[in-house]
């Protein structure tokens, strides 16, 4: 540990950035990650490392007490799914300020949510938790319309499936299954635009920072975001007011949140939120186009050293980010354009010679193209003209099953 006097914070599991942002504002990091594997770049960052089973509460509570003995830690803080109930947990025990265990859990149980949900009265959906096919079925033949099959706890629109009607229901709980999904909940349908509302909350208040248009699949996988939102102000206002009854209703005290909505033509729905920023690159399209640092916040703010955000904070401009998803089969040639930007970021999570599957989760995209511009639109034209000049040559003769097999 280094010999600094700032304040001490634990991290559990993550990327550099939030252990970068600490030190960036003087903040002294013990950094948690996962025991049995390699030891990730990020426990180089830290002042501190130490390795804990990330599924056991009672080992990360165990790794973090004599750090919180010697220095009382400030904060416990994840961004990533698999560290946000652990680290909750560990506050808990630990008698460390932040979001409630009940709250986080809340939150990725979307079962639980539903039911809170109902209970409020907010963002009505007819939703149902299974426990066969045949139930399934019913629920179909009640809905009168197609229903979502998701599992309870998932991310990343893993063993995510459309069910149009009572005769697809055994074949889509073969594909749940197949796909590794469990805890099944079935929900209506929900048609119109799909948005996230980007918060961050500071002592119970929450701002929202931004909200952000998607683009999905019929897979439901995300392949596009572009902010701010072109959406009518009276119905980005609306979304906002459900999305801060929502996390009053859950009631998340502090940090980032990203809320997923439907814009339905009964108004706006909740299909699902996070205690953490959201992924895809959201972090770095706020960045650009509010000037907002949210890993910086997320340290800084609730320990006094940062103000904030604005209520509501201005757009400087606009950001937008597209996937690639080129058709399965194995990749034979690869050529990226110049960008002519210094600013825009075309990034490849393909080589020559893998191959491709279909596009089933966000795991499985072939890379990104990120732009800024002067506005929503002039991002999202240029992130599209550059993501059009990606080639991806693929050889539809290669073995499709597996996102991708390393020659």
């Amino acid at each position: 540990m280094s010999h600094g006097s700032g304040p001490v914070v634990a991290v559990v599991a993550g990327t550099p950035q939030l252990v970068e942002a600490a030190r960036a504002l003087g903040v002294r990091t013990v950094f948690v990650h996962a025991a049995g594997g390699p030891r990730p770049r990020t426990a180089d960052v830290a002042d501190h490392a130490v390795a804990a089973d990330l599924e056991n509460d009672e080992a990360v509570l165990q790794a973090l007490a004599p750090f919180h003995e010697r220095y009382r830690l400030a904060r416990v803080l994840s961004l990533t799914e698999r560290g946000l109930l652990p680290a909750a947990s560990a506050a808990r025990a630990l008698g460390v300020p932040g979001n409630s265990l009940h709250t986080v859990r809340l939150l990725q149980d979307k079962r639980r949510m539903r039911e809170l949900l109902d209970t409020q009265g907010l963002s009505p959906v007819r939703s149902r938790p299974l426990a066969s096919p045949r139930e399934l079925v019913d629920f179909c033949r009640e809905i009168g319309g197609p229903v979502i099959l998701k599992p309870a706890g998932g991310s990343s629109s893993k063993a995510v499936e459309r069910v149009e009607g009572p005769g697809d229901a055994e074949a889509a709980w073969r594909r749940f299954t197949a796909a590794g999904g469990a805890d099944p909940l079935a929900e209506e349908f929900l048609g119109g635009p799909e948005i996230s509302v980007e918060g961050f909350s500071h002592q119970g208040r929450h701002t929202v920072v931004a909200v952000t248009d998607k683009q999905v699949l019929p897979s439901f996988v995300e392949v596009g975001h572009t902010m701010p939102s072109a959406l009518p102000p009276a119905t980005l206002e609306e979304a906002v007011k459900l999305t801060v009854a929502f996390l009053d209703a859950v009631g998340l005290h502090e940090g980032p949140s990203h809320t997923e909505v439907k814009v339905t033509r009964l108004g706006p729905r909740i299909i699902e939120s996070h205690n953490r920023i959201g992924g895809d690159k959201i972090r770095e399209l706020v960045r650009r186009a509010y000037g907002i640092d949210l890993v910086g916040l997320t340290v800084g703010c609730p320990l006094g050293l940062l103000p904030a955000p604005p209520n509501p904070p201005p757009a400087r401009g606009g950001a937008a980010i597209r996937f690639l998803t080129p058709a399965p089969g194995t990749v034979r040639q690869i050529r990226t354009p110049d960008a002519g930007d210094a600013s825009a970021v075309i990034s490849l999570d393909v080589g020559v010679g893998e191959v491709i599957g279909p596009v089933r989760s966000s795991q499985d995209r072939a890379g990104y193209v990120l732009t800024g511009g002067t506005d929503a639109a002039d991002a999202a034209r240029r992130c599209e003209r550059l993501a059009e000049q990606v080639l991806i040559e693929v050889d539809a003769a290669g073995r499709p099953a597996d996102r991708r097999v390393k020659g």
